[in-house]
């Protein structure tokens, strides 16, 4: 991937993504979110992540979102602009994915992805500002600062447009990263039937 050189071997240093790196992405995001806790309630069979973020990055990610990505792939991140809604597109990709994960893991998925899409859309802030959708390091690489780099970059996009950033947190082990950064936890709610608990965050405007 282009970009610029690092000043310690070890240090991330993160770009912008785009439709060339569209496979590293999706490797990338696949890893980090393997055993998420909300993934894994929706799609138990996390086979499916990377035609799933293949997807999410062609509807809404790289046509419209903030896309970046650590220049050796060791993490990605994405971000949905104010007033920019999250859509997968229509289309042959999306009906051969809902068709596996029927065959896969039965209709359990569409209904636990419909509770989950129900949830966060009542604790959505109406207010525009910039959602943080996905940000993950590969398992190899977590706590060496992907993740913090990752965020610290898409946070300087938002102040530099002046605008708040929001969240959902599942994972209560990112909860203080969050923090150092600036997002108070607004709400938290636990998805139907013993699905995990998620934390929603907002960070207002600097």
């Amino acid at each position: 991937m282009e970009g610029k050189a690092a000043p310690d071997a070890g240090m991330p240093v993160i770009d912008s993504g785009s439709e060339a790196h569209l496979d590293t992405l999706v490797a990338t995001l696949s890893d980090a979110f393997e055993h998420d806790p909300i993934l894994n309630w929706i799609f138990p069979d996390s086979s499916i992540y990377p035609d799933l973020f293949r997807l999410i990055l062609h509807g809404s990610g790289l046509p419209r979102g903030l896309v970046q990505l650590e220049c050796e792939g060791r993490g990605a991140a994405l971000w949905l602009p104010p007033n920019v809604p999250f859509e997968l597109p229509p289309g042959v990709a999306l009906l051969k994915l809902v068709a596996r994960c029927l065959w896969r893991m039965g209709p359990g998925p569409l209904r636990r992805l419909q509770q989950q899409a129900g949830l966060f859309a009542r604790h959505k802030p109406a207010e525009p500002h910039f959602h943080l959708q996905f940000i993950g390091a590969r398992q190899r690489d977590q706590g060496q600062g992907v993740g913090a780099a990752l965020l610290k970059a898409g946070l300087r996009v938002c102040d530099g447009q002046h605008m708040p950033a929001y969240l959902e947190c599942s994972n209560p082990r990112n909860l203080p990263l969050y923090q150092r950064h600036g997002f108070d936890t607004r709400a938290e709610a636990a998805l139907p039937n013993g699905g995990p608990q998620v934390w929603f965050m907002w960070r207002e405007a600097r």
